[in-house]
């Protein structure tokens, strides 16, 4: 149904218009107006979706009453009217937004085809509204004209209930979600109710509104969602899952609340697979249940212990924990369990393990879709620190320092060899490396590194003749300067004066 305004100043051209079109379309609302400032008035007023308008008028003609409404930027389609086929007004008014440029006399014939061109944008524009309205309802700051909009479309709204969706990992997810509400759509007419939608990100929410008081009993509506699940399933290999909120028969805080219920059903899919129809479990006022504290320092000595099923049982108690205390958040648990596993690295680098790159496993585990997953990638994440422990078990320290001296012994030309890549290599924190090696040699890495190189730069003068920019090279230094400093510190004499001295002797 449209809001029409006729705007002509000669009452029986303006009368005669009127009259055609409620012989058209007798459902819609028929307004006049004898000149623009008049026709500005009434669309005050009341909202118009097609504005039939004269050119020639006093007051304030065609043309001015439109560049008011191109400034006002609003959604109505404009018809221009004349009895003058002149192009100049025809390409001012289209200029201005007119939709359409018509010479009276106007025909029937003519009139249809613009009338369906405005149901068609009026009905966009309305949608969109509609959508925008509702979406604000739900997750936004809703204002009295997006309540007023939304109670206007149900005018006899007694109860209602928030039906939610989402596909599983899909390429277009606006394009499901568009081909989902256009099933929906019908489906619910069918069964005697009224239907809203907005998308929300890559959910798509639905209002199913009843004109009664009583409870919504929805008979084979779950097993008609089902066809649907399965029907995407088939044709484009697509998860769908749908979440149910409570009943809620108030605008303005009950249907919110519905909408956060019907989300909260939704997040089920995380615990229990997606693919299916979840109904809202009871809340305490809409508030999703917290987390279950978990005691990283349990996990910590479960990792310490080395125990494998010690660590996967300590894991399976938090999750089940917080599975039973009603299924909180799968943001949070992810969160939490990551909080956890960090803590308990920490923990451990304390004692000496070397730095772990948890960036790669903290990643993995915020990506996960099922609580399978979650477990999955916590365990491969704690696992890694149990496997360094037990690496570092292999060995005593003895063993360890020796291993890294006859490392150094033999990689001493690499230029990149020191504390921090061998704290790496060796599994441990580098401070504590540093102080584990010098504990047993006397000297720190870098003494130890710096010793080792010059050692072999003194053989390789006496030995060859080559320059001692090659011999800096060699040992693993690529500043000359710099090679030439560090060796007259562990000598007392430069490369050249060395290789003379012990010549002579």
């Amino acid at each position: 149904m449209l809001n029409i305004l006729v705007v002509d100043d000669e009452p029986k051209h303006r009368k005669g218009m009127s009259r055609m079109l409620k012989a058209l379309k007798p459902e819609y609302n028929i307004f006049h107006a004898r000149d623009g400032a008049e026709a500005l008035q009434s669309m005050e007023l009341q909202r118009m979706d097609l504005v039939f308008t004269d050119i020639q008028m006093p007051v304030m003609d065609g043309l001015e009453l439109m560049e008011h409404l191109s400034r006002r930027g609003g959604n109505e389609c404009i018809i221009i009217m004349s009895a003058y086929s002149d192009f100049a007004y025809a390409q001012r008014a289209l200029q201005l937004g007119a939709s359409d440029y018509v010479l009276k006399p106007i025909e029937e014939q003519n009139v249809l085809p613009l009338l369906a061109k405005a149901e068609h944008k009026a009905s966009a524009v309305r949608l969109a509204s509609v959508e925008s309205s509702l979406s604000e309802m739900l997750e936004g700051c809703p204002s009295d004209e997006d309540y007023r909009l939304l109670e206007s479309l149900f005018p006899e709204f007694k109860r209602g209930i928030v039906l939610t969706a989402v596909f599983g990992e899909v390429k277009d997810h606006k394009l499901l979600l568009n081909g989902l509400k256009e099933i929906l759509a019908p489906m619910i007419g069918e069964l005697g109710f009224s239907s809203a939608f907005c998308i929300q990100d890559k959910m798509l929410a639905a209002l199913i509104m009843s004109s009664e008081r009583s409870s919504m009993v929805i008979s084979g509506f779950e097993a008609k969602l089902q066809k649907v699940i399965q029907h995407f399933q088939q044709e484009y290999g697509a998860e769908l899952t749908f979440g149910f909120g409570r009943y809620f028969t108030e605008w303005r805080q009950e249907a919110k609340q519905a909408y956060q219920q019907a989300c909260h059903a939704l997040k089920t899919r995380f615990y229990k697979g997606g693919g299916a129809v979840y109904e809202a479990e009871p809340m305490n006022n809409g508030v999703r249940p917290a987390v279950v504290k978990f005691e990283f320092i349990e996990l910590t000595k479960a990792v310490l212990s080395g125990n494998k099923p010690e660590i996967e049982a300590c894991l399976d108690s938090a999750v089940r924990q917080a599975v039973d205390s009603g299924f909180p958040e799968p943001e949070k648990l992810k969160y939490f369990l990551a909080a956890s596993i960090h803590q308990a690295t920490a923990l451990l680098m304390e004692k000496g393990i070397a730095p772990l790159h948890s960036a790669v496993y903290e990643e993995a585990l915020l990506h996960c879709h099922t609580v399978d997953e979650l477990i999955k990638a916590a365990r491969q994440w704690i696992f890694e620190l149990t496997d360094r422990l037990e690496q570092r078990r292999q060995y005593k320290t003895g063993s360890i320092i020796d291993s890294c001296k006859a490392y150094i012994d033999t990689h001493y030309s690499e230029d990149d060899l020191s504390l921090s890549t061998l704290a790496i290599k060796f599994h441990f924190n580098p401070s504590y490396f540093c102080m584990l090696f010098k504990t047993h040699t006397h000297m720190t890495v870098h003494q130890y590194i710096t010793q080792t190189r010059m050692k072999v730069a003194a053989g390789l003068l006496l030995q060859t003749s080559q320059k001692v920019y090659q011999i800096a090279e060699l040992v693993g230094y690529k500043d000359v300067k710099y090679f030439i400093r560090l060796f007259r510190k562990e000598f007392g004499t430069s490369p050249e004066e060395y290789r003379h001295l012990s010549a002579t002797r």
